[in-house]
């Protein structure tokens, strides 16, 4: 008996199998110190802070609270703007509106675990961010942001809900991580430019209490490894 020619590619395909189609998984990096920005097309950035998942199992970023725009605001990781979002900004964040160093100062990104590789590492430094805790004066505190990198300095001060050293940083460091060793110890807010220059940075255990007391977006933060 002849088989046809559509029989017989039939039983081939049902032989051999038809080829899964290769997806393409999360190819963007996001870590301490990487840029990003909700606008790919202005100059402008700020810093991630520290990638982890909440008790949700979403996977989420700690940057800065004067940088957010808007819940549901796209963000991009600049360089990277073509690949799409890397996340979006969510409701839960705090900023200090009248300039001054008086409030916690913190937002929670959502991020986009289809496109995003999440870290510990900073792809531009060797600054590594695996454990949270508080920082003492005294100790030798290193910040990273997109614009100056890694930079160094004795912490000064620590009060209430802020500490300062006397290491660089520039527009676009806003965001990202203060660590001593490995332990993240704040979120650099800004630079005040007196006579002593100084950075200020909003302490990591005030943020993540506030964050788990909104219940929402970030609360149960727990860092990537």
């Amino acid at each position: 008996m002849k088989m046809t020619l559509v029989a017989v590619l039939a039983a081939l395909a049902v032989t051999l199998g038809v080829a899964p189609v290769a997806q393409a998984g999360p190819t963007i990096h996001v870590g301490p110190g990487t840029a990003y920005t909700p606008f790919p097309d202005v100059e402008g950035y700020c810093s991630i802070g520290a990638v982890g998942t909440d008790n949700a199992g979403r996977l989420v970023a700690l940057t800065v609270g004067h940088c957010h725009q808007g819940a549901g605001t796209a963000v991009y990781k600049v360089g990277d703007a073509a690949k799409g979002p890397i996340g979006w900004e969510t409701d839960v964040y705090s900023r200090n509106t009248d300039g001054t160093f008086t409030a916690l100062d913190y937002a929670v990104i959502r991020l986009n675990p289809d496109v995003v590789v999440p870290s510990k590492y900073s792809d531009a430094t060797d600054v590594v961010v695996s454990t949270v805790g508080d920082a003492s004066p005294s100790n030798m505190g290193c910040n990273h942001g997109a614009t100056t990198a890694k930079n160094c300095g004795i912490i000064g001060k620590v009060d209430g809900i802020h500490l300062q050293n006397w290491a660089v940083m520039w527009q676009g460091d806003s965001g990202g991580p203060i660590v001593v060793g490995e332990t993240l110890v704040g979120l650099n807010i800004g630079m005040d430019f007196g006579t002593q220059p100084t950075t200020f940075y909003g302490k990591i255990t005030p943020i993540l209490a506030d964050i788990n007391a909104k219940g929402s977006y970030g609360a149960g933060f727990t860092l990537v490894q």
